[in-house]
């Protein structure tokens, strides 16, 4: 059996670029139709949100383990003007208590809250540092953020 090694580096290079192809179709055919995931929820109040999401962060920073830090995270589509102040906290902390009780099951004394303008994550926002005193009260702190990836 001939083995002809032009006829097996051609072969290769050809697949190569063929798999290149493939990702760069890809990439143009199917990135404009991608859209942010949300699931609606309805709040205590009656109010409905867009959750965008919501998971479990371990306390971990730099490799070092902070198992105070663990927590539950939320991200949702605030429903009223990011200039009212007032009224976004009112709504994150009906939003908050989507995550509170379970929270409190887990024993855990930190959670975070971050409300967007809208479904895409552009622009300014706001997140919300929750903690946990020792009677079992939880607090707020609210800090704007801004997502610059996209700007």
């Amino acid at each position: 059996m001939n083995i002809q090694i032009k006829s097996v580096v051609l072969g290769f290079v050809l697949a190569c670029l063929f798999a290149a192809a493939v990702v760069v179709a890809s990439f143009l055919l199917i990135g404009p139709q991608i859209r942010s995931v949300s699931h609606d929820v309805v709040l205590p109040s009656g109010k409905t949100i867009a959750v965008t999401a919501c998971h479990f962060a371990w306390g971990v920073e730099h490799e070092e383990r902070f198992v105070a830090r663990d927590s539950f995270v939320l991200e949702y589509v605030s429903t009223v003007s990011h200039t009212d102040l007032a009224a976004v906290d009112r709504e994150t902390l009906d939003t908050f208590e989507l995550i509170r009780p379970i929270s409190e099951l887990w024993g855990l004394d930190v959670a975070s809250v971050s409300a967007f303008p809208t479904v895409e994550r552009k622009g300014k926002y706001f997140v919300y540092a929750f903690s946990r005193n020792s009677d079992g009260k939880w607090n707020f702190e609210r800090k704007p953020a801004k997502v610059f990836v996209n700007d």
